[in-house]
């Protein structure tokens, strides 16, 4: 991508290409910010949030594959178990064969919440989403992938 030398003489301006990037950064940034304030009021941070969706979804993960999974350290991890906990939403459950390993267990005070959450959640969706159709979320979704890809290569 090269910048636009500015008809003005002084430093480039940006390209169509950067502003779509500069867009594309500020979208997840804004979305963690309004998923943040929605689940304010139910008392949880977005991470036990997704902690929360991640065991519930595969019970008994221990703390390292849920901070793989989350893409954040074992200790802020360790942080949000804790406080989950205490909520009664989550239980620590020793691993079968290795002593000094938790398995991270879902309570049924955990899927009571998960409906009220999913609530919350869809509701952000709905105005993330609003006036796409079906098949723009499904070339916008092929549009990600191929960008992931690109990334990756």
């Amino acid at each position: 991508m090269k910048l636009v030398p500015s008809p003005h003489g002084d430093s480039p301006v940006l390209t169509p290409l950067d502003a779509l990037t500069f867009r594309l950064e500020d979208l997840p940034r804004q979305l963690r910010r309004i998923i943040d304030d929605a689940l304010q009021d139910e008392g949880l941070s977005r991470t036990q949030w997704r902690l929360l969706g991640y065991v519930l979804r595969q019970e008994g993960l221990t703390q390292t594959e849920i901070a793989r999974l989350l893409e954040v350290e074992r200790a802020s991890v360790g942080v949000a178990i804790d406080g989950l906990e205490k909520r009664g939403l989550i239980e620590r459950a020793q691993h079968a064969t290795d002593r000094r390993v938790w398995r991270i267990i879902p309570t049924p005070a955990a899927k009571a919440l998960l409906g009220g959450l999913r609530e919350v959640i869809d509701e952000v969706y709905a105005q993330l989403f609003n006036g796409f159709s079906d098949n723009e979320l499904a070339k916008l979704g092929q549009f990600f992938e191929r960008m992931a890809r690109n990334i990756k290569a």
